[in-house]
């Protein structure tokens, strides 16, 4: 784990944390990249995904609750140092992209401000790795200002073992019965269906 972020030991009893799209990006990720904030995003750890294994990464997060997603910030890792081209590999498997990259607009302007790719982990190497349960959000921002730190933000999630990983616009709802349907909630959310109205307010918010 890098920067200068403290984890917190632990959540209060009944402690959310649940930015949406836009407050993650327009808002976290923009202030880490500016640089100076680290007291106001300290909420979201600072790693390098892949150099860790995706069950490894839930406790290196700065923030240890209940929540099934994680969040990190992450320096851009490419393949050569020459190219543009992401390495995703691990020392066990790889992530791949799956689905079609979705666009992160500010309400407020209308304008776009970062893209959002959905990447699900396989162990071992292509061709013939397995699919797993992992899943994970990469946002890449669009915006520009200048002396901008070059940083992308994870939201990292594993689906229950008795549910099938599903790719990116794949409904889990028939995947879960009644008794689940809070759970349903969550996994629709993270798959972008149902994000919900939040101000930057209601990102860290206590439920009763």
């Amino acid at each position: 784990m890098t920067g200068s972020t403290t984890p917190f030991r632990s959540a209060p009893v009944g402690y959310g944390f649940h930015p949406t799209d836009e407050e993650l990006v327009n808002h976290f990720l923009k202030l880490k990249m500016i640089g100076g904030y680290d007291h106001v995003v300290s909420t979201i750890a600072e790693v390098n995904v892949c150099a860790y294994e995706p069950w490894e990464l839930p406790g290196l997060s700065a923030i240890q609750s209940n929540d099934p997603e994680c969040y990190f910030f992450s320096r851009r890792n490419y393949k050569y140092s020459n190219s543009q081209r992401a390495n995703r590999t691990t020392g066990a498997g790889y992530w791949k992209g799956t689905g079609r990259d979705r666009t992160i607009t500010a309400k407020s302007t209308g304008e776009q401000i970062a893209t959002k790719k959905t990447l699900v982990f396989y162990n071992g190497r292509v061709p013939n790795g397995v699919k797993t349960n992992w899943i994970m959000h990469e946002y890449n921002p669009t915006f520009s200002f200048p002396n901008k730190r070059d940083f992308i933000l994870y939201k990292l999630k594993k689906n229950p073992d008795d549910l099938p990983a599903f790719d990116e616009g794949e409904s889990s709802a028939s995947n879960v019965d009644e008794e689940g349907s809070q759970l349903r909630a969550q996994l629709e959310s993270f798959n972008g269906i149902d994000e919900g109205d939040y101000n930057l307010n209601s990102a860290l918010h206590f439920t009763n």
